[in-house]
């Protein structure tokens, strides 16, 4: 599982690195992908939040509150084919 470090990034900068990120993670067959954007207000969190609601190849993966390991981060799922499709169309 791949961790993408949005945190202490400003707006801009986190989403340019979460979409560049996300796209590398799909073309090397990852399946889960945890975006640290820590507490603070949740202006990185909710930034995140709506960039995977935007995509149609990524599912945000909701686990109760309560036993999330780490409030900061966001886990989310890649509904992409497996890595060794991908290695395939790009031999």
């Amino acid at each position: 599982m791949r961790t993408i470090y949005i945190r202490k990034l400003r707006f801009e900068e986190a989403r340019t690195k979460l979409e560049r990120e996300i796209h590398d993670a799909f073309m090397d067959g990852e399946t889960y992908v945890e975006i640290l954007h820590g507490i603070g207000e949740g202006i990185l969190r909710q930034m995140a939040i709506d960039y995977v609601a935007t995509c149609g190849f990524l599912k945000l993966v909701e686990s109760d509150p309560m036993f999330r390991q780490n409030p900061g981060c966001t886990l989310v799922e890649i509904l992409a084919p497996s890595k060794e499709y991908i290695n395939r169309l790009k031999a």
